[in-house]
């Protein structure tokens, strides 16, 4: 193909700015990179619980009767862990306005940007939480309609009918990702420069993209070959580090059950604290890499897309 594929010709000026930046290490610059992590991705992935599903013998015996009791409770739990929930969500999307500044400028930190974009952050917020409840509501009226076809005896056929619409589920989550894909490498840096809303910047990433579709197909599966590389080789080098890090709290925690014939496990949980004050902070320094080649990487190709785009110092 003549000509110039993005996709590819980028890599290379990405990965020497993100070498640039980050070597010799200046523990500043990667600490705050670690800070960004922590919000708008990239840090340890920890392993999901949610699959497990209760039964009624799960439950310690007293618990059952007690539900109506502790009820209030669990709902006061859950409304707050959705607030910090939102709010994680809103501080992360000011931080991917913050994290375009701080390359574009090559000034390294947080609170010189974080006030002056936290308008935008509000606007991609209320854009991901929309588009997060639309494939919320897509799924349930998915699941609905299951119900309502299969009717009383839907009890049977149900596996099949969940296997035989697992390609649309799939399809539906591979366009939203994409959609948060674009508007993250794309349309904050267009918001940035043309100071616009979310809505906005997809009407002029969309005439971006009008007479260069191939480009964008391109970067996405380009992008999305290199971030499931990235996990792979990011989840390997966390592990490890993880592994690493517990051994002298594995080694202090047999010294304490040696010592401590009661067994008593509390004093061996309170270990627990002092490992992933280290631990986290680990895993995000090894994540500041790999978040801050894709964002450098997601600027070079908007750059080639549409020079009038160019955030980039030369």
């Amino acid at each position: 193909m003549a000509e110039d594929m993005y996709a590819f010709s980028r890599l290379d000026g990405a990965f020497q700015r993100t070498k640039s930046l980050l070597w010799p290490i200046k523990w500043g610059v990667w600490l705050r990179l670690a800070l960004i992590a922590l919000f708008v991705g990239g840090g340890a992935s920890f392993p999901n619980t949610s699959q497990y599903s209760f039964g009624e013998g799960d439950l310690p015996p007293g618990i059952a009767e007690s539900l109506p009791e502790i009820a209030p409770l669990i709902v006061a739990f859950i409304v707050v862990a959705l607030v910090i929930a939102l709010l994680w969500m809103l501080v992360g999307a000011a931080m991917q306005f913050v994290f375009v500044d701080m390359l574009r400028t090559g000034d390294i930190h947080i609170r010189r940007f974080f006030g002056d974009r936290f308008g935008k952050g509000v606007r991609l917020f209320l854009f991901q939480v929309g588009l997060t409840l639309i494939l919320i509501l897509a799924m349930m009226a998915l699941i609905f309609m299951l119900v309502g076809i299969g009717g009383p005896g839907i009890g049977v056929a149900a596996p099949l009918m969940i296997l035989a619409f697992i390609p649309i589920i799939l399809a539906a989550a591979l366009l939203f990702g994409v959609v948060f894909l674009l508007t993250n490498d794309f349309v904050v840096p267009i918001m940035i420069r043309e100071d616009c809303g979310v809505i906005e910047g997809w009407r002029r990433l969309f005439g971006v993209m009008s007479g260069q579709v191939w480009q964008i197909v391109v970067y996405i599966v380009t992008r999305l070959v290199l971030g499931l590389i990235a996990a792979i080789v990011q989840a390997v080098i966390v592990i490890l580090a993880l592994v690493i890090i517990a051994i002298p709290f594995i080694l202090i925690g047999i010294v304490l059950l040696a010592a401590i014939q009661a067994g008593n496990f509390a004093l061996l949980l309170a270990l627990l604290i002092p490992y992933l004050v280290i631990a986290i902070p680990v895993a995000l320094l090894i994540a500041v890499p790999f978040i801050t080649f894709f964002r450098y990487y997601g600027l070079l190709v908007l750059e080639g897309l549409a020079p009038e785009y160019r955030l980039l110092p030369e």
